[in-house]
């Protein structure tokens, strides 16, 4: 890695920066990268008390904004757009909405681990099913 100049202290349009990048999940290093500090220094300013609120507050804040734009987005669908979307398209997008609609009314969806292993395994096979035989190697 890189040597990083010693720099003074964290100005505020950087501390903002790094608020912002933690609110939206980004790791300290990828944070540390994009404001060019160490991971050090973000890290440390990270772990202020005040910090922490503020970027729990931040997150709250982007969570009410994701919720109504998902809100608008979900609300927009029409019935015309669910009869141009492919097969693909409508089974994803109804699974989707379905696992959403269980975590939002408490019941979680479940599967069987057992039954996703098995079903891995079968698909290997015949991934190697199709697979052209391999040549021989050339006898020098």
């Amino acid at each position: 890695m890189k040597e990083l100049p010693e720099r003074s202290q964290l100005g505020t349009e950087e501390k903002q920066q790094i608020k912002a990048f933690a609110a939206d999940g980004w790791s300290v290093y990828r944070i540390a990268k994009a404001v060019n500090r160490s991971p050090h220094t973000v890290k440390a300013f990270l772990s202020k008390p005040e910090v922490v609120t503020d970027v729990q507050n931040e997150k709250s804040e982007l969570a009410v904004i994701y919720q109504a734009k998902a809100r608008k987005v979900v609300e927009s669908i029409t019935d015309a757009d669910i009869s141009k979307a492919s097969l693909q398209q409508k089974s994803i997008s109804s699974g989707v909405l379905l696992d959403k609609s269980l975590l939002l009314a408490g019941g979680l969806p479940t599967f069987n681990v057992q039954i996703l292993l098995q079903v891995a395994e079968v698909l290997r096979i015949e991934d190697r099913r199709d697979d052209p035989p391999a040549l021989p190697e050339a006898q020098e």
